[in-house]
């Protein structure tokens, strides 16, 4: 049994080999090289059928993480969702009907929101186009978009194409209109910034925000302003960044008289058709939840609405049209049916990814799993590439050569850190058998388009993948190096020339660093579900069929 067993998560790190725009290629790696000409390795394919999406689409840090825990190909709600547009009951669809009906009950409006693209990582067009034909078909005309901007999946100022494709939709039909433009950064947050979510509410619900006589003049104006105006997270923002899709700031769309077209009122009705959860809970929340004060939240009485979400954001969430999935056997769970003691690691960026999503979206971790959050830094992360790695590899070394209760301990008393621990108390020598890790940094530093800082990312990751190796490897451990889906091997776009801050399509590599290992081979090519058997290969755990 090789332990302790570590799985390093590069988050974002693809292969390329063009050197143009690939901060990997431009990047000082003296680490992963050193690995890839010393030990077993293979690619592995982390975008498309590959990871349960369609074909073509690139992966990310939920597919990838959901593929890897799970340990299969995990049928994607992307395609969950196609499914269901295309079935012969689409126009019958009992989630939806209840929708209209309480509209036509009341004489009132129905909204539709979410994320206005076609790279399919929270949301796609088709789904909005599929909800608008719905309306069509039923003769429900009443239908108000709010149109979230991506900006971070897409080409920084692709907003416009978006807008024309859903406009000519829109003639197409005869039903609906846009009624607010709102950057994902506020509508979208995940981190518990309430304060980005309230402002996305207030204009949603009160009509509090920015106007525009029409969804292109308002994203036009954004393209005017200065990006350092109005992202108070960004004090170092440079003077010449404007205000792109992602941050576009909420903005309503107004009539003759000056007025909101329209705003989510009370008896109207919404429909969230955002797939993805993690972005989609707080604005959820917000909607839905009676009390949010906790959360850090204050909103006043709750709009008496008809809320229905695409998917189950969260475990209480209740009006849903996709449910759940439910998969046996994941990689976690089968540690935990061995009594082994687990360590999920990472900064909060990615956190949900490397516990939730390794668990097939299960919220509360298996027994003897620990984990422990490194809070991430209140800033761009161009600004500080750097984020939180070296915090989270000196976690990691330590729980690679202490005793669980040693890594406990440091935990417990580090004051920028969020710790959920088994109840379980660990014997005086117990070790994590197993430890899962990701390092956020190239994938969010590749968001923000800054070539030079993607490779300032890549040079710590290397680095500090390094140091974790070293220490495992001191114990007589093995370590596993691979990422979950490309980014910041693709910095420029090849055809415009400008910043590209999606992820990619591209391989990504996926290293065997066992030092009994050296001078094996692998099968030269793979895809991120064969993570999960291989690792319990190591550990002499029979695969569950």
């Amino acid at each position: 049994m090789h332990t302790p067993l570590v799985l390093i998560i590069r988050d974002g790190w693809g292969i390329r080999d063009e050197i143009d725009g690939n901060a990997v290629k431009l990047a000082r790696t003296p680490v992963i090289d050193g690995l890839l000409a010393s030990f077993p390795h293979s690619r592995l394919k982390a975008a498309g059928t590959a990871v349960g999406v369609r074909e073509g689409i690139q992966g990310s840090s939920e597919v990838g993480h959901l593929n890897m825990g799970a340990g299969r190909i995990v049928e994607q709600e992307i395609v969950r969702v196609d499914k269901v547009i295309a079935s012969p009951g689409f126009y019958a669809n009992p989630k939806l009907c209840a929708a209209l009906r309480y509209c036509q009950a009341r004489s009132s409006r129905l909204h539709l929101m979410g994320l206005v693209q076609d790279q399919g990582v929270h949301a796609t067009e088709d789904h909005l186009f599929a909800l608008l034909d719905f309306c069509a078909h039923h003769r429900f005309d009443r239908v108000f978009i709010h149109f979230f901007a991506d900006g971070r999946d897409t080409p920084p100022q692709s907003a416009p194409t978006y807008l024309d494709r859903l406009e000519k939709k829109l003639s197409e039909l005869g039903v609906g209109r846009v009624a607010s433009v709102i950057g994902r950064y506020y509508a979208m947050d995940r981190d518990r910034r309430w304060e980005r979510t309230k402002r996305a509410y207030d204009a949603l619900v009160y009509g509090i925000g920015l106007r525009a006589g029409s969804a292109r003049e308002a994203i036009e104006a954004a393209y005017r302003r200065r990006l350092s105006d109005s992202v108070p997270v960004a004090p170092n923002a440079r003077a010449a960044d404007v205000e792109t899709d992602e941050f576009i700031q909420p903005t309503l769309i107004v009539g003759a008289d000056g007025a909101p077209i329209a705003t989510i009122a009370a008896g109207d009705a919404v429909i969230h058709f955002n797939y993805r959860q993690d972005r989609a809970i707080q604005l959820t929340k917000a909607f839905v939840e009676d009390r949010l004060e906790e959360e850090g939240f204050s909103r006043g009485p709750r709009a008496p609405v008809y809320y229905l979400g695409m998917t189950r954001y969260y475990d209480e969430f209740a009006d849903f049209i996709i449910p759940p999935m439910n998969m046996a056997n994941l990689l976690g769970e089968v540690f935990a049916s061995r009594g082994l003691w687990q360590l999920r690691l990472s900064e909060s960026q990615k956190f949900r990814h490397v516990t939730s999503f390794f668990n097939g979206k299960r919220l509360a971790p298996f027994p003897r799993e620990d984990r422990i959050q490194v809070r991430s830094l209140g800033v761009r992360e161009d600004e500080a590439p750097e984020m939180r790695a070296p915090a989270v590899t000196a976690f990691a070394e330590t729980a690679v050569t202490a005793a669980v209760g040693a890594t406990r301990a440091l935990a417990a008393r580090t004051d920028d850190v969020t710790v959920e621990f088994d109840p379980a108390v660990p014997g005086e020598r117990e070790r994590y058998a197993v430890i899962i890790m990701n390092y956020a940094n190239p994938d969010m530093v590749g968001h923000t388009g800054s070539l030079p800082a993607a490779i300032r990312a890549v040079e710590v990751v290397d680095d500090c993948v390094g140091r974790v190796v070293t220490a495992t490897h001191r114990v007589g451990g093995c370590v596993l190096v691979t990422s979950d889906h490309g980014n910041v091997e693709q910095m420029i776009d090849p055809v415009t020339r400008a910043p590209q801050t999606a992820h990619t399509a591209y391989d990504v590599d996926f290293i065997l660093a066992c030092p009994g290992l050296r001078g094996r081979a692998l099968r030269p090519a793979g895809i991120l579900a064969d993570v999960a058997p291989t690792m319990l290969d190591l550990l002499g755990i029979p695969i569950p069929a």
